[in-house]
């Protein structure tokens, strides 16, 4: 294509697996709409049926589509995906771009963990381990260099240490600080929107890790329904304006994203949040007067944030909080003036509005009622920390690690 578009939307679908359907559920939304002189549409979809993976530049209803055949890929490479973005920003050129991750469906099969889990000679592997290990939070993990580094640690106990964190937590955020840091080097400038049509990944510390990869996140903190993006509604709303400042393209996938559910009556709960990333750090800073507030409160805070932990929000196995339920319920819960000013601090910084961290959120469902669209690692003591947590920016330039581990030893 010769010449830069307004916007180059990049889709990037890892659908080999139980989910695959969904992926042509979404793929055919986008084909309601299509590309235009000013917005191309481009997916990669790795599929579980026998197309193997293709690039395609969508078109309206699928007419004169170019479908480009690659030999199978593995859709969890980290090298698989930067290899799209490079693709989509060198043939379809644009003055913004959006990437949205579509994630690895409802999770990884016994199979295919069996299949990395034998590709590393796995120590003291057993397949009853695997089939374990494919119903704790590992199961969420985007990318398979994230399962092959918990799978060659030196035996299932070490193993089960580190699978329980929280949708790969620390390691997927990692990973994809890797990737999008390629991305921004390839690009020469960072992305515009990074959408995560995937479960819980509205969270602070991936917020804060890739704070200098994009200028704006919209993800879910709660697990995603199988249909994912209203993509039709969206893309409409940006075919029609592609002039449409990148905030405001934000603010309506939260939008589109919770009227479509109430549209549909969904009975599950949803939440939907997009965050300026230029402004994560006045998220940060109260939530590290917080930790120091709490770090000054032990022993007697243990109790305190045990008994908010129990009444508020959580996801996915009990290792992500609702951030702003969790300092409601500890406003309420603690002795310390300190613990409490400092709380209500970090629910003030979540408030939505322009100019702010949380650009928009919006939720549904009574589990998420109170809930403002960020999540928090936060594991209870009978849960052990992530031996990778500590390696990510967010560990490294707060106290709140520190505040855990205290917690943990109270």
């Amino acid at each position: 294509m010769n010449g830069h578009s307004a916007w180059t939307f990049m889709v990037y679908i890892a659908g080999d697996n139980n989910l695959s359907a969904a992926g042509d559920n979404d793929l055919a939304e986008m084909r309601r709409v299509g590309s235009t002189d000013q917005v191309q549409i481009v997916a990669q979809f790795d599929n579980a049926g026998d197309f193997g993976t293709r690039r395609i530049h969508v078109q309206r209803e699928g007419r004169d589509e170019r479908v480009e055949t690659l030999a199978e890929t593995d859709s969890g490479s980290p090298e698989v995906l930067s290899a799209f973005i490079a693709w989509a920003a060198g043939e379809y050129p644009a003055e913004r771009y959006a990437l949205i991750l579509w994630n690895h469906g409802s999770g990884w099969e016994p199979s295919e963990m069996d299949r990395i889990a034998r590709s590393v000679d796995a120590a003291g592997y057993s397949e009853r381990e695997v089939t374990e290990r494919s119903a704790s939070p590992l199961r969420r993990a985007f990318f398979r260099s994230s399962l092959e580094r918990i799978f060659r640690q030196n035996g299932p106990t070490e193993r089960a240490i580190c699978s329980d964190d929280g949708s790969g937590h620390s390691l997927d955020t990692i990973e994809l600080d890797h990737v999008l840091a390629d991305a921004v080097d390839k690009l020469g400038r960072r992305i515009d929107l990074l959408g995560m049509d995937a479960c819980l990944m509205s969270s602070l510390e991936v917020a804060y890790e890739v704070r200098d990869r994009a200028r704006f996140l919209v993800g879910s903190e709660e697990n995603a329904p199988n249909q994912g993006w209203p993509y039709d509604r969206i893309l409409a709303t940006l075919t029609a304006d592609p002039a449409l400042a990148t905030e405001e393209l934000a603010r309506s996938i939260v939008e589109h994203y919770i009227a479509y559910y109430r549209e549909r009556d969904h009975r599950g709960d949803v939440t939907q949040a997009a965050l300026d990333l230029g402004l994560v750090a006045e998220l940060t800073q109260p939530l590290d007067e917080l930790a120091n507030a709490l770090l000054e409160h032990f022993p007697a805070a243990a109790a305190e944030i045990w008994s908010a932990q129990r009444k508020a929000a959580r996801f996915w196995h009990n290792t992500l909080w609702d951030l702003a339920h969790f300092c409601q319920e500890l406003e309420n819960a603690t002795t310390s003036e300190a613990v409490r000013a400092s709380a209500a601090a970090v629910r003030a910084a979540l408030a939505p509005g322009a100019g702010r961290p949380i650009l928009a959120e919006s939720h549904r469902g009574p589990k998420v009622d109170r809930c403002a669209g960020v999540n928090l690692y936060l594991v209870p003591p009978l849960t052990a920390i992530s031996r990778y947590y500590s390696d990510l920016a967010f560990t490294r330039d707060t106290r709140w690690l520190e505040m855990l581990e205290a917690y943990h030893a109270a």
